[in-house]
């Protein structure tokens, strides 16, 4: 069984992504969704929320919406370098 550390870095690298409709950023809502999603999983694998946020640094929402802000400045990086 892999460990809650190991979990959540592999949910985040398959599931977090830079936004679909590049230069739409993501709203609340959506940010929400993710954080629902990723806590369902856990638990499904066996991890606890506690475990989760201990792995996150605490807040998962504003550990999510880091992600995906990082995500598209990396997206529109590499767009601005093939154009």
């Amino acid at each position: 069984m892999a460990s809650a550390k190991e979990f959540v870095d592999f949910w985040l690298e398959n599931s977090v992504h830079a936004d679909e409709h590049f230069g739409v950023r993501r709203g609340r809502p959506e940010i929400d969704e993710l954080v629902q999603r990723l806590l369902v999983a856990a638990m499904a694998q066996g991890f606890s929320e506690d475990q989760v946020q201990a792995e996150l640094g605490g807040d998962i929402h504003a550990f999510i919406r880091t992600r995906v802000d990082e995500q598209n400045a990396e997206e529109a990086s590499r767009l601005k370098r093939e154009q």
